[in-house]
């Protein structure tokens, strides 16, 4: 549990590091004395969290398999690089690939948020860059792409270092675009190559190197995990104005929440102060309209406050139940899961956030819950359940993932073991990926199909065996599909132009709408054309229940107003008045600003800050002012 005096080592080397940086940066300057902590005060009366904002990267990439839509591109600087970078990946005549009709380059971009991890899958966006004869994009895959941030001053772009890497299919249109088929999107196709950490900035006052070391042994103490063998710190101190801090897997879902509990964090600590925080919070936590802060203090203290958050969920009040159980499911307890199934179920306030913790539960009770929710009628309910239950656990079996792409056959299927056993470990080796993911859950709700179109290429169909209804009549493309009334199977057929004539490969599938998918999906449709069919079978009534795009679960303000501001939202008159909401509401910028917001990175450090305002902020945040917030 943090680190131990076996390790005073390591700090007594980071401190002598950080003071020589000090003497260095400062010169002859005067040194500046630090103000000890006091016994209440918190990180946040130390600090604020800082996000170095969105990075922006591009990079110019490759795009085939296009029906003879694509156009040789103009000379320009994108050009001299695409051909510059395919030479060193040893593509012998690069210039007579883009004068192919069946490729094209493209401009490809990407926003990169600080706090994505190597894990995360983020949308690009492609472009035909001005001059290039490409007339659409249909149909095409991105190669795999280098992303950089790219800077231009007058001698030219400047490259930064590659960070990201995309590639993927491409489902033409952008929100601001949808129409146009010269620019497009790939789910999820942007990989970042490392993790991007977020800042912890002392506040002016505070500045220093022992207050440095001691809010990182603050936050070390309460929050690290495991890399390879050993356990790790998620804050490391840098200099004496400003420390890293790491996100760790269970929130990496919900920042906002991690910052909430990081910002509460009591620096100094002593098992008297313990105690005597964890009776004073436990109890504000039985009070409805203290529940949602005194739960923050208490998930800051960690497994020590187990108790003091189960009594929470005796008590008569909803709003207290959940509060309690979120916190107990973020320390990895599963006392409230039930609570919170309850809650995503039927409060769609709270839904949004009973899902976020419940994917962060990776316990059994956590697993049955989310299982259960998928059966549910609603449309949010269900499908919020299912991504909840996929971010706590992608390979859980009841998610109902199942390969698209049908694997080659076995030519040695019938020969002795050691041959099949060696056909086995190439096919493996040569396993193509699929072009998306399929999900076929076994839901005993009404038949649903949903589409992703943002994050990932995703289709989920619920109620496994669920079958199309006929007559059908569908084409998407080569790819036409056919059904007559009362008929058991779908005859499908994809025409292959020649230069002699148009070749057409046929094949049958059962009514099933995931056997259909996976079949289009082998007869080469890529996942925009599977889109476009969808959306014409539920247009022609062939679904047998409705198609809906992207039914994640809102966010609520009142849900803000229940944890932040204190209103009991189980009882329609509540105590917190107007007047009391408007007095409160009219700082509730700079209050949340100072307590929990992500801040942009000050574009000038050096600037004073308001004395009387860090005051009264440090105030609220250590609890000397009523209803002290945390933003969620």
């Amino acid at each position: 549990m943090g680190r131990g005096r076996s390790q005073a080592g390591r700090p007594h080397g980071a401190l002598v590091a950080l003071v020589a940086f000090v003497m260095i940066a400062a010169g002859a300057g005067k040194k500046r004395k630090e103000t000890p902590p006091k016994i209440e005060e918190t990180i946040n009366d130390l600090a604020y969290i800082v996000s170095s904002g969105e990075a922006k990267l591009e990079g110019v990439g490759l795009v085939v398999g296009l029906d003879g839509t694509g156009g040789d591109p103009p000379p320009s600087w994108y050009r001299t690089k695409l051909v510059d970078d395919m030479r060193k990946a040893g593509v012998e005549d690069p210039n007579a690939w883009l004068a192919d009709k069946h490729v094209s380059m493209v401009l490809v971009k990407m926003v990169m948020p600080t706090g994505v991890s190597t894990k995360d899958r983020l949308d690009i966006e492609v472009s035909v860059p001005p001059g290039c004869g490409t007339t659409s994009l249909a149909g095409g895959i991105l190669l795999a792409t280098p992303l950089q941030e790219v800077l231009v001053a007058k001698d030219g772009a400047h490259e930064g270092k590659a960070i990201a890497v995309a590639n993927g299919p491409i489902l033409v249109g952008t929100a601001a675009k949808p129409t146009d088929a010269k620019v497009g999107r790939v789910l999820g196709g942007g990989r970042p190559k490392k993790d991007v950490p977020y800042n912890l900035i002392l506040k002016d006052t505070r500045r220093g190197v022992r207050t440095s070391l001691i809010v990182e042994t603050a936050i070390n103490r309460r929050f690290h995990q495991r890399q390879g063998v050993d356990q790790k710190g998620l804050s490391t101190a840098k200099t004496d104005e400003y420390l890293v801090l790491a996100v760790p897997t269970t929130y990496h879902h919900n920042q906002k929440r991690f910052f909430q509990v990081v910002l509460s964090i009591p620096v100094v600590d002593t098992p008297e102060l313990l105690d005597l925080r964890r009776q004073k919070w436990g109890k504000e936590l039985l009070d409805p309209q203290k529940a949602g802060i005194a739960a923050i203090k208490l998930e800051a203290l960690g497994s020590t406050a187990l108790d003091q958050l189960k009594a929470g969920l005796k008590s008569e009040n909803a709003q207290v139940r959940f509060f309690a159980a979120e916190s107990l499911a973020y320390l990895g307890d599963d006392s409230g899961a039930a609570i919170l199934g309850d809650t995503a179920a039927n409060n769609a306030d709270f839904r949004v956030f009973a899902f976020a913790a419940l994917s962060s539960l990776d316990q059994p009770a956590a697993h049955m819950a989310l299982r259960k929710l998928m059966d549910v009628a609603e449309v949010k309910v269900r499908y919020g359940a299912f991504d909840a239950l996929r971010t706590l656990d992608p390979s859980d079996p009841f998610l109902g993932r199942v390969r698209v792409l049908e694997e080659p056959a076995d030519p040695h299927a019938d020969e002795s073991t050691a041959l099949s056993l060696r056909s086995v470990m190439r096919q493996r080796a040569a396993r193509t990926e699929d072009p998306f993911l399929l999900y076929l859950v076994d839901s005993e709700g009404p038949p649903l199909v949903h589409v992703a179109s943002s994050r990932r290429a995703e289709i989920v169909v619920f109620g496994r065996g669920t079958k199309l209804l006929t007559p059908i009549v569908l084409g998407t493309g080569p790819i036409l599909l056919n059904a007559a009334n009362h008929d058991d199977t779908i005859q499908m057929s994809r025409i292959v132009p020649s230069a002699y004539e148009n070749v057409d490969e046929k094949t049958h599938s059962s009514l099933e709408v995931g056997d259909m998918i996976r079949r289009v999906a082998n007869l080469g449709a890529k996942y925009p054309e599977i889109v476009d069919l969808l959306l014409s079978a539920s247009k022609q009534h062939n679904l047998a229940g409705p198609l809906v795009f992207d039914a994640l679960p809102p966010s609520s303000p009142k849900y803000l107003l229940a944890q932040v501001m204190g209103k009991d939202t189980t009882k329609k008159d509540d105590a917190l008045n107007r007047a009391k909401y408007e007095e409160k509401g009219s700082r509730t910028g700079r209050f949340f600003n100072s307590l929990f917001g992500r801040r942009k990175a000050d574009p000038n450090p050096d600037a004073k800050p308001d004395d009387k305002s860090e005051a009264k902020s440090n105030d609220q945040a250590s609890g000397k002012a009523d209803g002290a917030a945390d933003k969620p």
